[in-house]
């Protein structure tokens, strides 16, 4: 973190409301010296100091907080960066210390809102920084630990882009591939390989290495073939790359793990792709029938019904899917197309509005 604290140190101050007096130009001045020789404690001394005197000033609480985050401090570091977001709300840099401190300590549902609005603040465009890479990495691992496989792996990818080899990161993108709820500590000795080489493989998609990628794929399947969604997770790959394959995937994953959820729901999408409408609506009914709460499952079951001209049953679909979640965009889009197919302008407009409110509101989420 000392590399991340020197570049970062002086680029976040915000602008000062009102003159101050000499004794508070001279602790920060002081301060600022001290941070930059590496004298962190007399330096966490003279901020302290000069944040008393100044209440408002946004670097000096970065500054604790930066300071505490390097000595392993991170209830401190907490406090001092809450105080920085409160005074600077759209500082990325110091929501994401702040979320990266909550992690530290085990505040794994305020780290996720934080690290959350960490990502969103930084556009798609920038390039975030190795402070910023870091938080999105914890943020992928809290998205994996709530299920949120697909959106965790799309964090991942980002972070894959700009860090190109880090072992513990790797590893971290193995569970969210594997579909594991969990956190890199709490996977059992005997699993860390398959989550290891799952990870790898996911890393490669990333680097744009289709020999090192297929070769980590079949070295995956080879050793892993009873593995819960390693069939699936190859299945994924295939459908993006080489959709003709992948149909043998997803059933090879059905008949590891009977149970499985999206294999079914990728099987039905790969069927209405080939125009098998009868083995796609048996898919998508058995997916709803196993997890009816699941907007993936109503999509699924909407768009067989959409693709054997029963728009109605189709609508009936996706409304329950908003049901579910009211706020997906991606479900809106499809109230949008039916209610557009059906006729019912009032309904289209009404669904549209909604959506542009969202991904207003979304604009840097994946």
């Amino acid at each position: 973190m000392r590399g991340i604290a020197i570049l970062l140190f002086l680029a976040v101050a915000a602008p000062q409301a009102r003159t101050t007096p000499q004794t508070f130009e001279g602790l920060s001045a002081q301060a600022r010296q001290a941070y930059k020789a590496d004298h962190l404690q007399e330096a966490a001394q003279l901020f302290t100091r000069a944040v008393k005197l100044r209440p408002d000033w946004t670097e000096g609480w970065w500054a604790l907080g930066m300071i505490a985050y390097e000595r392993d401090q991170y209830p401190a570091c907490r406090d001092a960066l809450t105080r920085m977001v409160h005074l600077d709300g759209s500082a990325a840099p110091g929501w994401a210390l702040l979320g990266l401190c909550e992690f530290q300590t085990k505040q794994y549902d305020p780290a996720f809102q934080h690290l959350k609005k960490a990502h969103m603040l930084v556009s798609v465009t920038e390039a975030g920084g190795p402070l910023l890479n870091m938080a999105n990495y914890r943020l992928a691992e809290l998205l994996t630990r709530k299920g949120a496989f697909e959106v965790a792996l799309e964090v991942y990818l980002d972070v894959a882009l700009k860090v190109r080899d880090n072992p513990r990161m790797i590893f971290a993108a193995g569970l969210a591939a594997l579909r594991m709820p969990i956190l890199p500590a709490d996977v059992p000795s005997n699993q860390r390989d398959v989550v290891m080489m799952a990870g790898k493989a996911f890393w490669d998609i990333a680097a744009e290495a289709p020999p090192e990628t297929e070769a980590a794929f079949r070295a995956l399947v080879s050793k892993y073939p009873k593995f819960p969604n390693v069939h699936y997770f190859y299945g994924t790959y295939l459908a993006a790359h080489h959709p003709d394959q992948c149909a043998s995937q997803f059933l090879q994953e059905l008949r590891v793990n009977p149970g499985s959820v999206p294999a079914r729901v990728q099987l039905c999408l790969r069927y209405l792709v080939e125009k098998k409408t009868a083995e796609a609506l048996k898919m998508a009914r058995e997916a709803v029938a196993l997890s009816p709460e699941s907007v993936g499952t109503q999509l699924a079951l909407g768009e067989v019904y959409q693709a054997q001209g029963n728009n109605k049953l189709a609508l009936v679909a996706f409304l329950e899917a908003k049901r579910i979640d009211p706020d997906d965009p991606h479900v809106l889009t499809y109230l949008v197309n039916i209610y557009r197919v059906l006729g019912q302008v009032e309904n289209m407009k009404r669904e549209l509005a909604a959506y542009k409110r969202l991904k207003a509101a979304q604009s840097n989420w994946p």
